[in-house]
């Protein structure tokens, strides 16, 4: 039987990536989660990014963070301030490095 990979999988003693079409020993090796019959599988929908979250800051400031926890760009600002801002990373949107984002300029103390 002739299959296409739908999601990374391990077949035939190697890693079969999406798109790989092979042909199964078994009809029974066949797993609906990751192959489909033929030579053709329709692209998989990837899930949309949310690593980035509204977190509280110092001073009651809101900050955005990523999956690690780290504090992403330079961004301050108030909860609904820091969900958008949140939202906006989520949907592919570039992180804020700007000097303007950076206050005065000055180290903090």
């Amino acid at each position: 039987m002739e299959v296409t990979a739908t999601d990374r999988g391990f077949y035939g003693g190697g890693i079969k990536e999406p798109g790989d079409t092979f042909v199964l020993d078994d009809e029974d090796h066949f797993s609906k989660s990751w192959m489909v019959e033929g030579t053709e599988a329709k692209p998989r929908k990837r899930p949309k990014y949310t690593g980035y979250v509204a977190s509280r800051g110092a001073a009651g400031k809101f900050v955005v963070k990523d999956a690690a926890g780290q504090m992403v760009g330079t961004f301050t600002g108030s909860k609904a301030e820091a969900e958008s801002e949140a939202a906006r990373l989520n949907d592919g949107g570039e992180i804020n490095l700007g000097k303007e984002a950076q206050g005065n300029g000055l180290p903090d103390a």
